[in-house]
């Protein structure tokens, strides 16, 4: 990579959904109280607070969705979300992995990237292929060693303790 500075942020259908979860909680909420307040309902102290939970859950969905960015910069992989930033210079790079996290009825699978360090210092980056990633970042990607296809090539000799 020469010269390049790429940031990459969340695709477009996570962030439309999680709006839409945040307006749906927060109309439940006025829905819900307004009501109760007004004395329409007898006031229920989970019917309260199941709106109020719900609007939480979809705020930090919207946060996360509008917060979280990958940066690939000339000499390290960033990963920045509401929970700080975890940096692996690129130097530091052992390889890559990649799996599939199946998922059930209500929820879709979802391919995972694992970038996996050569130093114990760092730890890996295990991050959801949620982004908009162009052709660029998984040339640079699939270049990296692939760790699933050097493990299926040289297997560990386990003994499960029974040496």
């Amino acid at each position: 990579m020469t010269g390049t500075n790429r940031i990459y942020r969340m695709k477009t259908s996570q962030r439309v959904v999680s709006i839409v979860l945040l307006v749906a909680g927060l109309l439940l909420t006025v829905g819900i109280w307004w009501s109760e307040l007004t004395g329409m309902r007898e006031p229920k102290f989970l019917e309260m607070m199941f709106p109020i939970v719900f609007s939480l859950g979809a705020a930090i969905f919207t946060l996360r969705s509008f917060q979280n960015t990958v940066r690939l910069s000339e000499d390290a992989f960033e990963f920045r979300g509401p929970s700080g930033t975890r940096v692996l210079p690129l130097d530091k790079i052992k390889g890559r992995r990649r799996y599939l996290s199946r998922g059930d009825v209500d929820s879709p699978d979802v391919w995972h990237l694992v970038l996996e360090p050569n130093d114990d210092r760092y730890t890996k980056i295990d991050l959801e292929e949620l982004y908009r990633f162009d052709e660029a970042f998984y040339t640079w990607f699939n270049g990296l060693p692939d760790l699933d296809e050097i493990d299926k090539a040289n297997p560990k000799v386990s003994n499960f303790g029974l040496a």
